[in-house]
């Protein structure tokens, strides 16, 4: 129950977003508005993802280790932790915003920042709420605080927008309602934790954190720099606006795989045969069902978009079909037995190789092809990161890719996704 509900917490969020933009679309917004609103968003994810995320897969094993006396005084202090670096990354945003800006978006400035920073402060501090649930074993409490939390932003971002506050009420929409969460949180805390500062409890959980931020760092930096390079490139916001709508992957296929990369670690790592068997099936019961809805999608996209959205985000649907490729990449899990068999540093050398094709392919192929070539670069650059490790998992841990990959399924599936985009691209247009 606690994991379908934190499953459903993520679905939530990743639909919350889409939501926001098919409505903020919809709304008459300017395209130049809708741009500096993705511009914002892009900023926000660029000050916040090189930590929070690393730090918030920290809290679960740290707290495990902990006796119930120090889990308490832990829920107080990385509430403090992360409101403390909430505060210190919104304030350099603002007090800096006319270094900070051009150089993390590319862009010249950034429209009603001041608010986009409240909001982002009061989201980042409140980060660790979904964790209290999860480890207090409270999956119904967990899912309502999804319900409410992205319920209300959508609603919070698009009714000011509706009734002609523009994009600067909408922000002061999110704003309000960070301010609530955040009062929540701080109840919440209360009502778990131990009101003490601990500096031994957060020496210990930054240090044991700082690995999964750099992994992080790596990872996130490769998706993170087509929206830079794009802004640099073109320093237009309408155009930034098109690639944002376009730049997505396909949600289900990133959610469900991540889950069952993350479920399979513990699995694999006491029982590698029967681990890796387990995940050989379900790997493959996921082709069945994400290559499928991938290819559907690839047709769909095009008539669609200008549907969903609006007719000046048609130019996005050829390069979400793209993105859409990122699916055969998504479904293979090498990662999980790496992990398993105890080896991160090869992730992170392999995700430094990825890194480094996708700056140089991205540098190369917007010159050539525009935009998109920034999503083949992203395409090829996933691509060099599973090959990267496969190899890793056949050379030096002699751990044979039949063993956890169908190869004939996975060989059939990719083959008809790309042909399934040419057909779409070159035959029905």
């Amino acid at each position: 129950m606690l994991t379908r509900a934190l499953q459903l917490y993520q679905l939530l969020r990743i639909g919350s977003v889409i939501g926001a933009s098919i409505l903020l679309a919809k709304s008459g917004l300017g395209l130049a508005d809708i741009g500096a609103y993705e511009a914002l968003l892009y900023l926000g994810s660029t000050a916040a993802f090189f930590w929070a995320n690393g730090l918030l897969q920290g809290i679960p094993p740290v707290y495990a280790r902990l006796a119930e006396p120090e889990q308490k005084a832990f829920i107080f202090n990385k509430f403090l932790i992360f409101a403390g670096i909430a505060l210190l990354i919104c304030g350099t945003l603002w007090l800096g915003r006319q270094w900070a800006v051009p150089a993390l978006t590319g862009l010249p400035e950034a429209p009603h920042l001041g608010w986009f920073c409240a909001y982002l402060f009061f989201n980042l501090a409140t980060l660790p709420v979904e964790y209290v649930y999860l480890l207090r074993k409270k999956p119904w409490s967990l899912a309502g605080w999804g319900l409410a939390s992205f319920g209300l932003y959508m609603l919070a971002l698009f009714l000011p927008v509706f009734f002609g506050y523009g994009l600067e009420g909408g922000l002061m929409g999110l704003a309000g309602l960070g301010a609530l969460r955040f009062i929540w949180a701080v109840a919440l805390v209360a009502r778990s934790g131990t009101p003490a500062v601990r500096p031994d409890l957060i020496g210990y959980y930054l240090r044991f954190s700082a690995p999964l931020v750099l992994n992080l760092l790596v990872g996130n930096l490769v998706l993170l720099f087509d929206n830079w390079l794009v802004g640099w490139y073109f320093r237009d916001e309408e155009l930034f606006a098109v690639f944002r709508y376009g730049s997505r992957e396909f949600p289900l296929a990133t959610a469900l795989a991540t889950a069952l990369g993350t479920a399979m670690i513990a699995r694999i790592a006491t029982q590698p045969e029967a681990g890796m068997a387990e995940l050989k099936i379900k790997t493959r019961r996921l082709f069945h069902l994400l290559f499928p809805l991938t290819i559907l999608l690839l047709f769909l996209s095009k008539p669609l978009f200008p549907l969903v959205f609006n007719p000046a985000f048609a130019a996005s649907a050829p390069l979400f079909n793209i993105y859409l490729l990122l699916t055969a990449s998504r479904v293979l899990l090498p990662n999980a037995i790496i992990l398993a068999q105890g080896q991160p540093r090869a992730i992170l050398s392999v995700g430094l190789l990825e890194l480094a094709v996708k700056v140089i392919l991205g540098f190369l192929f917007i010159h050539w092809w525009g935009l998109p070539g920034v999503a083949w670069s992203a395409v090829a650059a996933f691509l060099v990161e599973k090959a990267g490790l496969i190899w890793y998992l056949e050379k030096r841990l002699d751990v044979r890719t039949g063993d956890w990959l169908d190869w004939r399924w996975y060989a059939g599936y990719v083959t008809a996704l790309f042909l399934a985009w040419v057909m779409n691209e070159w035959y029905l247009l």
